[in-house]
């Protein structure tokens, strides 16, 4: 399944949210991270990759919510 079709489903984020965005190969081997907001991400290429994991490292100090992404590598 895409990553953008899980967040149009998932409907626990707001535009405003941080996103983690975490790459790896079909090893599990770290590719590349990017940081972004959700607009960012649903506009981004990244969306498009295939979903491995997400979730929620909860909200900061500073009153932002900070989830996690893992997209799998092209």
């Amino acid at each position: 399944m895409k990553a953008k079709d899980v967040l149009n489903i998932w409907t626990g984020w707001d535009s405003p949210d941080i996103f983690e965005v975490h790459e790896t190969a079909p090893n599990s081997r770290f590719i590349s991270r990017h940081d972004m907001t959700g607009v960012e991400f649903m506009e981004s290429p990244w969306a498009e990759r295939n979903l491995k994991r997400f979730g929620s490292h909860g909200k900061g100090a500073d009153g932002v919510w900070r989830h996690y992404i893992e997209v799998a590598a092209k």
